[in-house]
């Protein structure tokens, strides 16, 4: 008859050790160099994540460079990394242009390694600014996404997105999962911003709150409504419910919830912001919440018996 591992094999085509032993996991994902003399790589912080060892490959330059993590933020999914191997460098650098200037329309280039096809060229044009990391309705999650039609695979992710001229206006983060032609890319702005603590092996200060959001019933056209609280969460301390509906932020009357976000994000870690809530039972009240940095929320991945190692 079968035993444990002769079923688990029928099903899924691999027989697992009879003990517990360590087992290699191999990825993939893009990036590109921004500092050639120094070695400097730019790609996904969830292409990096959890990794053992990182290698980098770049055409016509030999066997692959390993890498270290200089720092990450897993918030708009931006990883630093550096070949450790002085003496394979300089590299070839691209040069960050602007996102400011993009507009609907504008032509986007897209280069990476989807499914291990290396350097892949994809074009298309920028389908829409009106984009964000926001939807899920986390209070920290209100950054900007630049949506284009350009080719997105998997292993894409942590590529750059040129403009016409050649410059980098984005790095392509993830794509729809079910559909064609719709992969988002993190704003060079927004990658800009963030560099000067990632390189220095800082971690970018993020604030949150801790309560995700949804938008009220038909009845009622504006306001957020919490569905979530996380536990021992600022928004918890601070006494947040499920079902509070937040009317106003910081005085200012609330349309939706990426209202709050906004507050959210651009607000100090330390800040105080203060609300104004309806409960259930139709008595308003105010509350203030202080903002804490994202970091707390950070899970580490220790005690897994898997090895990763990811290549570029």
């Amino acid at each position: 008859g079968f035993d444990n591992a002769d079923v688990f094999s029928f099903f899924f085509g691999v027989r697992p050790e009879r003990r517990q032993q360590e087992r290699r996991v191999r990825g993939h994902g893009s990036g590109f160099c921004i500092d050639g003399s120094g070695g400097v790589i730019l790609t996904n912080a969830h292409v990096v994540q959890g990794a053992d060892k990182i290698s980098a490959n770049f055409t016509g330059r030999g066997a692959q460079m390993e890498c270290e993590v200089l720092e990450t933020d897993e918030v708009i999914d931006l990883a630093v990394i550096r070949v450790k191997d002085k003496s394979r460098l300089p590299l070839p650098s691209m040069s960050l242009g602007s996102s400011e200037t993009v507009r609907t329309g504008d032509w986007s280039v897209v280069l990476g390694n989807p499914l291990g096809l290396q350097n892949t060229c994809t074009l298309g044009i920028i389908s829409s600014l009106d984009r964000s990391t926001g939807e899920t309705g986390f209070d920290w999650m209100r950054h900007p996404l630049l949506q284009t039609d350009a080719a997105v695979n998997q292993g894409n992710s942590g590529g750059p997105m040129f403009n016409e001229i050649g410059e980098v206006i984005g790095m392509i983060s993830m794509r729809a999962l079910f559909g064609e032609g719709i992969g988002f890319a993190i704003p060079v702005d927004s990658i800009r911003s963030a560099l000067p603590s990632l390189l220095s092996g800082k971690k970018v200060p993020r604030s949150y709150l801790g309560i995700k959001m949804g938008n009220p019933s038909s009845d009622r056209s504006e306001g957020a409504v919490v569905e979530t609280v996380l536990e021992g969460s600022p928004a918890s301390d601070a006494g947040f419910q499920v079902d509070d509906e937040i009317i106003e932020v910081n005085g200012r009357k609330v349309k939706h919830f990426q209202d709050v976000q906004t507050v959210v994000r651009s607000a100090q870690v330390g800040s105080k912001i203060s609300f104004k809530v309806k409960r259930a039972k139709g008595h308003t009240i105010s509350l203030s919440a202080t903002a804490a940095d994202i970091k707390k929320l950070r899970q580490g991945s220790e005690g897994s018996p898997h090895r990763r190692v990811v290549v570029i």
